[in-house]
């Protein structure tokens, strides 16, 4: 009888141990995932502010030389972190990424500006793409962290919305260093204004937060909704509907620059959350 005791408090043991340790792993997945996802985000937001100043300067702008070179070295170093990190770099999308990358940092200046912002595009629409496969393969979703219910709105909704901002960042780069607004750019500008309201009105309110976090959660969304705002009448009145353009080039780059900001720091504060939530 004694015997059978043994080996069933020494069953029970093993169970306990390894539950725990599931757990433990559990942790340590979300937490190196969480560092992938706020480093993929950042490298997003480099390329995204490559691809407005080269806008600028493929449009003629030369006193952007130097702020591209900067952004590239910023870009560098993070492409050397994330490809030491096994849960990234083997990956097809980052392979995609560096290759795709590695073509089009190279300083041409015949690019058409255009196709400048084609490739952009693509290299950040494929980022982000990895950014979400990070996040659901890390087990940063609302089944294993419930207390955060639309944690899905952070990986998709809110970086694309950052990114519809950066767009249209680089679109009214073009086009008040041109001074000229063409039927093309209109259509672009309108879709992308109206994506962003959308996320003004709708998503933002709908982001979860904890309950410790949420006067600076609330004055976040409070300060992302003026700055988003005053952007897309900006986009409106200053780039859309006016036979003229008028509006300062870098005027309108830090404009858009600064809706950008707030959701990136937003994301941030999401970022900040979650670590709180799976800490404890």
């Amino acid at each position: 009888m004694g015997i059978y005791l043994i080996i069933i408090l020494v069953i029970i043991s093993l169970s306990v141990a390894f539950h725990y340790y599931k757990i433990k792993k559990q942790t340590v997945l979300k937490h190196d995932g969480l560092k992938n996802v706020t480093e993929i985000k950042l490298l997003i937001s480099d390329i995204q502010t490559h691809r407005g100043l080269s806008s600028a300067w493929l449009n003629g702008d030369e006193s952007k030389k130097s702020a591209l070179s900067n952004i590239k070295q910023s870009i560098s170093t993070k492409v050397q972190y994330l490809e030491q990190q096994d849960s990234v770099n083997v990956r097809s999308r980052w392979k995609s990424f560096v290759d795709h990358w590695g073509r089009l940092n190279k300083s041409d200046s015949n690019r058409d500006p255009e196709n400048n912002f084609i490739q952009h595009t693509q290299v950040i629409s494929n980022l982000l793409y990895l950014l979400e496969d990070e996040a659901e393969t890390s087990h940063l979703n609302a089944i294993a962290i419930p207390e955060f219910p639309n944690i899905g709105l952070v990986w998709r909704e809110l970086a694309v919305t950052a990114e519809k901002i950066g767009q249209s960042r680089a679109i009214g780069t073009g086009v008040t260093t041109r001074q000229y607004c063409s039927s093309v750019h209109k259509i672009r500008l309108s879709f992308l204004k109206q994506h962003i309201e959308e996320t003004m009105n709708e998503i933002l309110s709908k982001l979860s937060y904890v309950d410790c976090f949420s006067h600076e959660h609330d004055q976040l969304l409070k300060d992302a909704k003026l700055k988003m705002e005053f952007l897309t009448l900006t986009i409106e009145h200053d780039l859309i509907t006016p036979e003229e353009i008028t509006i300062n080039q870098d005027e309108y780059f830090n404009l858009a620059t600064n809706a950008m900001i707030i959701l990136d720091r937003i994301f941030a504060h999401q970022i900040k959350q979650i670590k709180h939530i799976i800490s404890d």
